[in-house]
């Protein structure tokens, strides 16, 4: 199974001057940190395909785009649901889905990953994805490591995957001490030079475990600044009242609960030593992805599409408890040493 282009996936499916609906919506706005934009961006400006993003009100323009044409593909992300509101949205989409494939439409669908982070409706999301995967005329994946996992999971043969990796985001490389000027006179932080400081950004969420994270670092009582910065997703608002509670305790701690521009994203990572990421159940991950394109030093779980950064010398991947301690020691008497 070799690496392919979006163009390649497309081309694949045998149909020339294709109509591509793409759920959900593309972030236009935000070309330097929204997925679907960067995933997107190659062809955007094709004469061979015309990109249409579309909202889940919209679902019905490619079902009767299908009645007239057969060049038309729909490459879907995250079907899914977090709440009873959304469950409700559930059978619009896929019946939309259905009968745009009866109609003869291609459907590419990209599993992103085995359920959602909010770890409800397991077995639900479980029966959807398997349907998704068996009418699905090809199923992109961001690395081939988790071939297996997922054509296990949700019961398909391989023949129907794709690969194309995950992709890399635009990165204005700064220096720190410009960096924690800005965020003081922007944002009022005091973050203190002389201190290793680790960055969680993005939004937060329970799957990121960050609150464990804090725990480990005052129990270890390492000296470092905790950075976090992302919007509080929605249903996590608890998760954001206890961080705030928290991070006003601790001195070491600072929290921007907010979304961050794109021109502002440098200065973050820019005040930053290291990433520490301490999921417990992932295939894949921006945030990762984002803090790669910064440069910056990274501790993961060998999990998923992480699995395969193990030779990349800024990242250091744990597969315990113990491990991920040692890291954190480990960056934290770098930080010292230099």
């Amino acid at each position: 199974m070799k690496v392919q282009s979006l163009s390649d996936i497309y081309s694949s499916l045998n149909l020339q001057n294709s109509t591509v609906f793409v759920v959900p919506k593309i972030r236009y706005a935000f070309p330097d940190s929204d997925y679907l934009y960067l995933l997107y961006k190659p062809i955007l400006d094709s004469k061979t395909y015309q990109v249409k993003d579309i909202s889940f009100f919209q679902h019905y323009k490619f079902v009767f785009k299908a009645l007239t044409t057969k060049n038309t593909i729909l490459h879907y992300h995250w079907l899914e649901f977090q709440d009873m509101k959304s469950l409700l949205g559930i059978p619009w989409k896929l019946l939309s889905i259905f009968l745009f494939k009866i109609l003869g439409g291609k459907v590419v669908w990209t599993i992103h990953n085995l359920s959602p982070h909010t770890g409800k409706w397991e077995k639900t999301h479980q029966k959807i994805h398997s349907w998704m995967a068996k009418i699905s005329d090809k199923v992109h994946i961001h690395c081939r490591s988790i071939s297996d996992i997922v054509t296990d999971e949700f019961n398909f043969t391989k023949d129907k995957l794709c690969i194309l990796p995950h992709p890399s985001f635009p990165a204005d490389l700064i220096n720190k001490t410009e960096a924690v000027s800005f965020l003081k006179s922007e944002y009022d932080i005091e973050i203190n030079s002389n201190k290793p400081t680790v960055l969680y950004f993005g939004n937060i969420s329970e799957y990121k475990n960050i609150e464990e994270s804090l725990d480990i670092i005052e129990n270890e009582n390492f000296e470092v600044q905790v950075l976090i910065a992302g919007p509080v997703k929605k249903g996590q608002e608890k998760l954001g009242e206890r961080l705030i509670k928290r991070t006003q305790e601790n001195e070491n701690y600072f929290l921007i609960p907010d979304f961050i521009p794109d021109h502002q994203i440098k200065y973050f990572f820019g005040s930053a030593d290291f990433c520490f990421f301490n999921f417990e159940k992932i295939l894949t991950s921006g945030s990762v992805e984002m803090a790669l394109s910064y440069e910056k030093n990274i501790i993961a779980p060998s999990l998923g599409c992480l699995a395969e950064l193990l030779d990349d010398e800024k990242v250091l991947l744990f597969s315990s408890e113990h491990e991920k301690r040692v890291h954190l020691k480990a960056l934290t008497s770098r930080f010292n040493n230099e």
